[in-house]
């Protein structure tokens, strides 16, 4: 709740055009929204100090990258930061390794519910929040691995293997098949003729 007791400074860009901005806003707060921030004076403090850290980042500079990716680009990195510091992975760890298992984490552990304001939130992290995050990513069981399947025939079981056969033994006796074939024929016309009168 530290941050409530914050001042708040205004964010006045100074790149920029101000729709480009907006929407950088717009999408941020969407991402946000997706990570369950629900709470509004989380989220907009949350935006502020992200799209403060782009606009420092970038000050000097002319961007080649769309200001939105750049805004979600940073909020991947804080949120990398932020997961690693919980989970107390060491320095070396890959970027999707624990971007991807911390989301899995905070979302099993119902994180964003419970501790509303702690999201993205270094300074003030519950120990709470740390030990069910580490539950629920010992919980979320092995890595993914890619595995190989190869195909194999369908089994349909014995009566097509039986069908096999019969029209084996056709194919080598035309004949025979020659008089099965009439033989259906002729026993379809006297069903109809039966069936007429």
């Amino acid at each position: 709740m530290d941050l409530l007791l914050e001042p708040i400074e205004a964010f006045v860009p100074t790149w920029g055009s101000p729709e480009e901005w907006n929407s950088a806003y717009d999408k941020l707060e969407s991402y946000l929204r997706a990570h369950e921030v629900d709470s509004h004076l989380h989220r907009a403090y949350l935006n502020t100090m992200i799209l403060r850290r782009v606009s420092r980042r970038w000050q000097n500079q002319t961007p080649e990258t769309p200001l939105a990716t750049l805004v979600i680009e940073e909020a991947n990195l804080l949120l990398n930061e932020w997961f690693t510091l919980i989970m107390e992975l060491p320095a070396g760890t890959s970027t999707n390794f624990t971007t991807a298992d911390g989301r899995v984490a905070l979302f099993l552990c119902d994180g964003p519910l419970r501790w509303p304001y702690a999201f993205l939130e270094p300074r003030q992290i519950p120990n709470d929040l740390k030990t069910a995050m580490s539950k629920s990513l010992m919980r979320a069981g092995p890595e993914l691995q890619i595995s190989n399947m190869v195909p194999r025939p369908i089994d349909l079981g014995l009566f097509p293997e039986i069908a096999d056969d019969a029209m084996d033994v056709l194919n080598r006796r035309p004949v025979i098949k020659a008089l099965i074939g009439w033989l259906i024929f002729l026993t379809i016309l006297t069903y109809l003729f039966w069936m007429t009168r």
